[in-house]
């Protein structure tokens, strides 16, 4: 009767250590996808940093360029752009 105690016994045990060797790899499979995960969306985040950066240099360069361009404009037209011409007026007899 003892013997058939102790092999149920240790053969619970050995199911016992085999679950807790499962649990563990499986916490470490989980640790590895969150490490994973992380790293995924740190480079996405910096991706995204990238291109905003990319499109305000765009946007700076856009708007200087369209500030000289008024500014030879205004420069070019001298008096004339304080003085606006008057409408002709056309009156039927």
């Amino acid at each position: 009767m003892r013997t058939i105690l102790a092999i149920v016994q240790a053969e619970k045990e050995g199911q016992i250590e085999s679950k807790i060797m499962k649990a563990r790899q499986m916490e470490e499979i989980r640790e590895a996808r969150r490490i994973e995960a992380e790293k995924k969306e740190e480079e996405k985040n910096a991706k995204l940093e990238d291109v905003k950066d990319s499109l305000r240099k765009k946007r700076k360069r856009k708007e200087t360029h369209e500030t000289e361009e008024s500014v030879k404009e205004l420069t070019s037209m001298g008096s004339r752009a304080a003085k606006p011409k008057p409408k002709k007026k056309v009156t039927f007899a």
